[in-house]
């Protein structure tokens, strides 16, 4: 059976090729490297299981070829997974290898792995050095596919360590290779590095139609286009068009940067992308498209950390599964070890049964003992029990309530601080300043939560105390009017004061001037400009109402319905955005309940809300 010359074939025709029964055990081993390098891109697990398929069966025939490719194929997996010094094991494995056979292609192809290896390692001078060393190799084969893949590699490298002569005059031999070959995957990874070779050095318009000849070759390919190749050009094309004041381009080349990382699953990109974006709209004060960006960043970078855990679980549990495998293959070609540890096993399958015996009988023992315990104890148990669901449940409700609402604000604030500490050279003191001023908004709101919280819980383990004294209801709401009038103008609402003359209630001062706050404070933030609230008193029957009303946004019928229920809470903003726990109102209604009163709510959607509250008339 011939081999394919290329990568071209498909896995799926691979993988069909490799059960045919006429194969002989070289071609099959050619298969296994196929497969894994291919495998390689898309799925590591499956990649490391044909490679020690390949691995195991070139022993078995001594094919110093097929175990030289095969650690090739290992180290490049793992140096992707940061593995180094495994990875560089097998690197040189299969270099001893190679030598060993004079082969040269296989020393050169070896030279380009570990010039690969260099680069995640950031050691430029290394990653050169062995990319001209299998340029060396390559050019003396004269195997011109090769030689392209080998100038374009080395270009890339003298891009990255500043020597643009260098890396020009090479990144046109490989353009020029690669477009008579037409290998237009490497071809457009060319474009991209000569696009970026001109970007460095200021040749805008040069650079933009190297970018654009990446997108053409990529929208030529399709599904087997260069994706880093693509994604890249995309992210360039932005900056560019940013530095020319050209905003609306750059913002269209990030998004079909942001449509492409996401097709092809290209997390690192995406996660450089939403950064970009995070900066533009903090100098841009667009607070809203930030917290978009700012959350995409924050899913995109846990994501990236819980896929890289899984893959590296998913490596060590294959290369320990064929550690295993190999090992118990061993074992069964002795007959007299299978049968010892026959034996072996039902000993200790025997023994392991006696020992869950012995604690089940035990344990039956001890739980007797503890049973007769609890109930001489149960008369002193029952006592305490109603005190004790008391404080569980509102250990419970407390804690449902730190979980839900503190979690935005600290998420918010998580995500600025992880921002500024891991990006802070990238951003302009202006930057840092609209940051700073976002933390602080963040700290705000969770310093009024856990207020808010501490007050509620201390109601509910009624470590709140009441001190009555009487008062007359329009000097103690005059001052928190006069702050709320200044608030709602800056919002252009009207608030209105209507109360009547010596109206007096006898409550405790602080407990209701919170009220009061947090019953015009909702009242702002539900209601549009231009908006009306009115603030008002009135003696009913023996009673005094005080009374809230404004033409806002109302509450639907569901909120209202459950709005003082802890289990069926809804956080929502105000009308430009202003951030609530729902839990305020739940804390007017237990101080009004504290001070003997009632409160009311009349709200009806798109239309305005009226919440009374209720006190006896002091004489």
């Amino acid at each position: 059976m011939s081999l394919p010359k290329s990568f071209s074939q498909s896995i799926s025709e691979l993988e069909d090729s490799i059960y045919l029964n006429h194969l002989d055990r070289k071609t099959r081993i050619r298969l296994y490297n196929l497969l894994a390098r291919e495998y390689s891109f898309v799925n590591q697990v499956k990649s490391i299981n044909n490679a020690e398929k390949a691995l195991v069966l070139s022993k078995e025939i001594d094919d110093s070829a097929g175990i030289a490719s095969a650690y090739r194929i290992l180290g490049s997996i793992y140096s992707q997974n940061d593995n180094h010094f495994q990875s560089l094991e097998f690197f040189l494995q299969a270099l001893d290898i190679f030598k060993s056979r004079n082969d040269s292609l296989g020393i050169a192809n070896v030279y380009v792995s570990l010039g690969h290896y260099y680069k995640r390692l950031k050691r430029i001078e290394e990653q050169i050095d062995y990319h001209e060393k299998s340029l060396i190799i390559f050019r003396s084969l004269g195997n011109k596919s090769r030689i392209g893949v080998a100038t374009h590699n080395l270009a890339e490298s003298y891009l990255l360590g500043g020597e643009f002569e260098k890396s020009r005059e090479l990144v046109k031999e490989s353009i020029q290779i690669n477009s008579d070959l037409n290998k237009l995957s490497v071809l457009s990874s060319c474009y991209n590095i000569l696009g970026k070779l001109e970007y460095k050095i200021g040749n805008k318009d040069s650079a933009i139609i190297n970018f654009e000849k990446v997108l053409e070759i990529s929208k030529k390919l399709g599904d087997k286009s260069q994706k880093l190749a693509t994604v890249d050009a995309l992210i360039n094309l932005s900056d560019i068009y940013y530095e020319l004041n050209q905003n609306q381009l750059m913002l269209d080349y990030l998004k079909q940067a942001i449509d492409y990382s996401n097709l092809t699953l290209l997390d690192d990109e995406l996660s450089v992308i939403y950064l970009k974006l995070i900066k533009y709209y903090v100098n841009l004060e667009q607070f809203d498209s930030l917290q978009f960006y700012l959350s995409e960043f924050q899913s995109i970078n846990t994501k990236r950390k819980d896929l890289q855990l899984n893959n590296q679980f998913e490596l060590i549990k294959s290369v320990e599964d064929s550690y295993y495998l190999q090992k118990v293959n061993d074992k069964l070609e002795k007959s007299n070890l299978i049968q010892a540890t026959r034996l072996q096993l039902a000993y200790f399958g025997i023994i392991s049964v006696l020992i869950i015996i012995i604690i089940l009988v035990w344990s039956l023992y001890i739980n007797i003992k503890k049973n007769k315990k609890l109930a001489r104890q149960q008369m002193i148990i029952q006592t305490q029990k109603n005190h004790l669901e008391k404080l569980n449940n509102t250990k419970n409700k407390f804690f449902s309530i730190v979980a839900h609402d503190l979690k935005s604000p600290l998420n918010s604030l998580k995500s600025f601080t992880d921002i500024l500490s891991d990006h802070f050279d990238s951003f302009s003191k202006e930057d840092i300043k609209n940051f700073s001023n976002e933390i602080k908004t963040s700290v705000g709101n969770a310093i009024k939560m856990a207020d808010n919280l501490i007050n509620w819980a201390r109601i509910q383990m009624e470590d709140v105390s009441v001190d009555k004294i009487t008062l007359n209801v329009a000097e103690s709401v005059q001052p928190i009017y006069a702050l709320y009038r200044n608030i709602a103008s800056k919002k252009d609402i009207d608030l209105k004061l209507e109360i009547g003359e010596n109206l007096k209630i006898c409550v405790d001062q602080n407990q209701l001037e919170f009220v009061i706050r947090n019953l015009l404070n909702n009242a702002i933030k539900f209601t549009k400009r231009g908006g009306v609230i009115k603030l008002s008193a009135q003696e009913l029957n023996d009673k005094v109402e005080i009374i809230v009303e404004d033409n806002g946004v109302g509450m639907p019928d569901q909120i209202k319905e459950n709005v003082f229920k802890l289990e069926s809470k809804h956080s929502i903003r105000g009308t430009e955005g202003e951030t609530g726990t729902g839990l305020g109102l739940m804390l007017c209604q237990e101080f009004v309940n504290l001070n003997e009163g009632e409160l009311l709510i009349d709200s009806e959607e798109n239309k305005g809300t009226t919440i009374k509250i209720r006190f006896d008339k002091a004489l």
